[in-house]
Formats: C-alpha cells, structure tokens, sequence
C-alpha cells in the first residue's frame, strides 16, 4: 500500500539521518564519550513527540514522520552545544561537574532563544485556515514540538549526561588520530580562507551583491524546472483510465473495446492488473451504455526501478498507445488526486462556460478550439474532455385527436421513435416508426 510503503521508507530516512548525524558528531567532536551525549538525547526528544500526538489528535503518518526527519537535524544541535560548552571548560582544568555549571550559565540563555526562534516560525501555521492549512498543521507542529523537548532535554538531561561521561581528553594515537589532525588543519584552512574572503566582500559590496545576484539567477532557473502545483502528484501505486464511445453506443460495443484497451494496458510493462466497469464512468459520474471505467494497479515499487517505470511514464506510455489503437473511442489514463478526495483525478481540471445562451453546437465548437489549443502547450499532457454534444435528446410527442404519444430520441432531422398507445387499449402493443422533419416542420410517418 502507498501508506504503507511510505512510511517504511521514511522510517528508513529517520534511521540513515541518525547515522548521518553520529558521523558529523564524531568527526567534529572527535570523542566518543561527547558523541554519545547526542545520540542518546536525540532518540529521546523524538519519543517525546510522539507522545504528544495524541493530545493533539495526530497520527503517524508521512507528513509526521517526515517532520521528524528534518527536526533530527534540528534537535541534535542543543545536545551539541551544551557538550561542546563543557568540553571547552573541561579543557581549561575544572572537573566535569563544575564544567557543567559553568557551561550552563553561559548557553542556558541561547538554548532557550534558540528553541523559541524555531518555534515561532512553525507554531503559527497551525493556526493557518484552509486546506493549506490542513496540510500543512500537523508537519510544523511536530517540528515545533520536537525543537522545545530538545530544548527541556539541553537544559536536564544533557547536563546531566555530561556530568556522568565527558572526561579530560587524552591524545589520540594510531591511524584515527592522523586522519583527525589531517581533518582539522583543513577544516582550519576553510575557516580561516572564508573569514578572509568575507572580510573582502565587505569592502567590496559590489562583488558581493553580483554573487548573491548570480544565486538567485541560478535558483529561479532550477525552481522553473521543479514541478509547481498545489499539491505535486506522486506515484500512487495505482492509475485509472477512461473509456467514452460514441453516444447511444450498445454495451455490447463498449464491452468489446474496454476488452480491447484492457488486452493493451495488460502488455505495458508496469503494470500488475487491472478492473473494469461498464457502463459508468467516474469522471461525469454517470451510468450510460457508451461508458466504461478500468482501475490500472501497478507492479510494486521494488519491481519498479527506473524513470522508464515510474507512473508518470507508464501513463504516458498508455496514453500513446491508446490514441493510436483505439480509434473508435475517446480512451486516456490519467492518475489520482493527490490527496483522496479532492477531485477525480490529478492534475487541475477547468470549467468552460457558454454566457452568450447560444447553441450546444456552438459550445461543442468553442470546447473543441480550446481543447486543440491547450495541446499545442509543451507543458500540458492528457488534455481531454467529457463534453460531447451528439448525445440523443429525449422528447414526448401527444396527438390529442388519436391519444397516441410517441417517445422519441429525435434531436436531428432523422430519429427514431417509439409508439405507443393508450393505456385503456385492451393490450399495448409497439409498433416502431419512422418521424422525418421536413424544411416546413411537418411530421412525416413511415
């Protein structure tokens, strides 16, 4: 399943991050005793927030967990500063208690302002409106959330932790030490050649502002090729695809080509299997003999591996293979919304509107324009529609001097009609005829 999958591979960021961040610790610190502190406090402020959702009404899901993942970069840093601190006065000769002390007098202070800075920029987009909002609330609360138990952890437990395990360092020997002096005469030749060119750039604000014109010149050209939509659609796993024929088609004729399209989905690599309906369409949602509807499950994401056999390519793929076998209907693929519920399909669907009260056919005429023009844009795909103005009309015809009505589909100069006669007739009988509307609007019967 999508949730499923997603938050197994999230669970798997989660886990990578926290390598990560033990690395970058590590290599900075270059103490095992000080990396610990860290890693013991991390794990401890993202329980916490876990806690907290229930109080909150929120569940584990992929906008949390991914709120988590950013917050363990977030929340390492506390942990970080308060070992750092110590160490620092640890180094200068106090033992680690009164080190600690020391060193909570001086960034208890930042701690706090820290946490609180974090907080005010994701706190309030809780209290955003609107599906925005929505979206949006529980991924900045729990950021919030994990940022101010890290803060109670930095100001408690790290201390503490610290008071237990840092002692005074002791040179290091063997190949580890020679790859931290190596480390840290170049991290000492960065430092000191970024301080030089900063001091550079303020004396020369010019080249300073043209490399911060250069990266907003490069960061409009990247976010240009970036897709842009209000909710960015995702590989789901799944796709649907819809199948119109001409109005009044049979079922019969319907069934043949959905078998038809469904022969052709089945050989696109991809694809796992696939279901039909007839006569129903989800996207007018109306049942009819000359609609057809098919649910297209894809292969699992592990047997998916490549840009080739990703769903927007798959789609694609169908699209093309459909348009250039399936000649007798209007049948496309397209995905899901994004999010369930919203809307029938993915992508952005648009309203064209007839205020001039002319005729369908003059609608018909303008859908059909716009329709050719909208694929003419390179960055438009699947542009289709459901309108179509040749669907039969029903009509009721009653003769008063013979009581005979006559149930008809006559929207054109030829139709068919029905009749039928009176109800008090001993037996109905129907007997099928043939109304021709000659240029003088008489009715001709055959």
């Amino acid at each position: 399943m999508p949730v499923t999958d997603g938050i197994r591979e999230i669970a798997k960021t989660i886990l990578e991050a926290m390598l990560l961040v033990t690395l970058v610790v590590f290599l900075f610190l270059q103490n095992w005793r000080a990396t610990l502190i860290p890693l013991i406090a991390v794990p401890v402020s993202l329980i916490g927030t876990f806690a907290v959702f229930p109080l909150f009404g929120f569940s584990i899901n992929t906008l949390s967990l991914f709120g988590l993942v950013l917050a363990i970069g977030l929340v390492v840093d506390d942990a970080i500063v308060v070992v750092e601190a110590v160490e620092h006065h640890i180094e200068e000769g106090m033992s680690p208690r009164d080190a600690t002390l020391q060193a909570m007098k001086e960034v208890s202070g930042p701690v706090v302002g820290i946490a609180l800075v974090l907080s005010s920029v994701f706190v309030p987009i809780a209290f955003v409106g609107g599906i925005q909002g929505r979206l949006n609330t529980q991924f900045a609360v729990t950021i919030a959330i994990s940022v101010l138990i890290s803060a109670f952890n930095a100001l408690t437990l790290s201390p503490a932790l610290s008071v237990l395990l840092l002692r005074p360092r002791r040179p290091s020997r063997g190949p580890l030490a020679r790859f931290f002096g190596l480390f840290n005469r170049g991290f000492d030749r960065t430092a000191h050649g970024y301080v030089k060119w900063s001091h550079g750039l303020i004396r020369k604000p010019l080249i300073g502002v043209g490399i911060l014109a250069a990266f907003i010149a490069v960061d409009g050209l990247v976010g240009r090729k970036l897709p842009t939509s209000f909710i960015p659609e995702e590989d789901q796993g799944f796709l649907f695809a819809n199948i119109q024929l001409p109005p009044a088609a049979s079922l019969e004729r319907t069934d043949a080509v959905t078998r038809k399209v469904e022969a052709i989905v089945a050989k696109t690599e991809g694809v796992k299997a696939t279901g039909a309906i007839f006569g129903f369409s989800l996207l007018t949602r109306v049942s009819s003999t000359y609609n057809a509807f098919l649910f297209l499950q894809l292969k699992p994401w592990s047997e998916r591996e490549g840009a080739a056999l990703e769903a927007r390519s798959i789609l694609r793929n169908i699209n093309r293979q459909l348009a250039a076998q399936v000649p007798e209907a209007t049948a496309f693929a397209f995905s899901p919304p994004a999010i369930p519920g919203f809307g029938n399909a993915g992508g952005f669907s648009m309203w064209l509107q007839d205020r001039s009260g002319g005729s369908v056919d003059f609608l018909d005429q303008n859908v059909k324009a716009f329709l050719e023009a909208a694929r003419k844009r390179p960055e438009l795909t699947g542009v289709n529609s459901v309108f179509t103005a040749g669907v039969p009309q029903i009509c009721g015809l009653s003769f008063p001097s013979t009581s005979k009505v006559f149930s008809s589909s006559a929207s054109s100069r030829s139709s068919r009609c029905w009749l039928r006669r009176p109800a008090e007739a001993s037996s109905i009988s129907r007997r099928r005829w043939r109304i021709t509307r000659s240029p003088e609007s008489t009715l001709r019967f055959r």
